[in-house]
């Protein structure tokens, strides 16, 4: 049977964009035992993008994928685990089982986050005034009020390639299981995205005319070096209008909450 480190490992190059992170101490741990199954010229370029994935995982989910790994940070890289007394390769009838039910939700779990994510990409394109209109500058010079920029998984860009990654790399390859994809999102709400980020762009709108109005009298006056600290300063009130925003928008989008990979985690043998 595959490892589950090399698995997650997979499903990370395919859908975690590179981010900063902030991990709860048992993430740390998880992180650091998905590095351990790595090749150690990957870790450090893989850690911001495994991080990524990891984030959004509750302590539950975090914990299951825990349970369910195989340890193989004592193998040598570029080796292949022996196999386990017992293990066993499902025939091409129980693949096959298993594929009719997990590949048309990757595939709708899928579009709808695509669907999300050219929502949102759109609904901030209309709402949120262009970079240039806050933006003060002249010969040499330029300060800006820093654009709001939510962060939230998005789709991969090839839907083929994620259920061939996901069936090759994730989906148990040992039998036939029943799954329960019954809390993966197929859908969002519009309506409650569109209006979490209208009120993001107003309130944007306000404190950038704020920071423009200030931005010009310092240019006025000379002052660049103030219209620098004030430029550097502002980016704390984005940060606070953009929180919000990414709250709703991480609870809205399809792909957030992991329940795709939980089910498959939690999948039941039958056979």
């Amino acid at each position: 049977m595959k490892n589950a480190i090399g698995s997650f490992a997979a499903l990370v190059l395919a859908f975690a964009p590179a981010a900063a992170a902030d991990l709860r101490p048992d993430q740390k741990v998880l992180v650091e035992k998905l590095l351990a199954g790595m090749d150690p010229s990957m870790r450090e370029p893989m850690r911001p993008q495994i991080e990524q994935s990891i984030i959004m995982m509750t302590p539950e989910q975090t914990a299951a994928v825990m349970a369910g790994m195989v340890d193989d940070s004592t193998y040598d890289a570029g080796t292949e685990p022996e196999e386990e007394e017992g293990d066993e390769i499902a025939s091409p009838e129980d693949l096959a089982y298993n594929r009719a039910q997990f590949e048309p939700v990757i595939r709708a779990n899928w579009q709808a986050q695509k669907d999300f994510d050219n929502f949102t990409d759109a609904v901030l394109k209309e709402k949120c005034p262009d970079r240039e209109t806050y933006a003060v500058f002249g010969s040499g010079y330029r300060f800006e009020f820093r654009r709001l920029a939510p962060n939230w998984p998005r789709a991969s860009s090839n839907v083929d390639s994620d259920v061939q990654i996901l069936s090759g790399s994730y989906a148990p390859q040992d039998g036939r299981y029943d799954f329960d994809f019954s809390k993966v999102k197929t859908s969002f709400d519009k309506a409650a995205v569109a209006s979490a980020i209208a009120r993001a762009c107003a309130d944007w709108t306000k404190e950038a005319a704020v920071f423009q109005t200030k931005a010009h009298a310092l240019v006025a006056a000379s002052d660049f070096d103030g219209a620098f600290n004030l430029e550097q300063a502002s980016s704390g009130k984005v940060t606070a209008i953009e929180t919000p925003l990414e709250t709703t928008l991480n609870a809205q989008a399809p792909a957030a909450d992991n329940a795709l990979y939980t089910a498959f985690l939690n999948g039941r043998r039958v056979k």
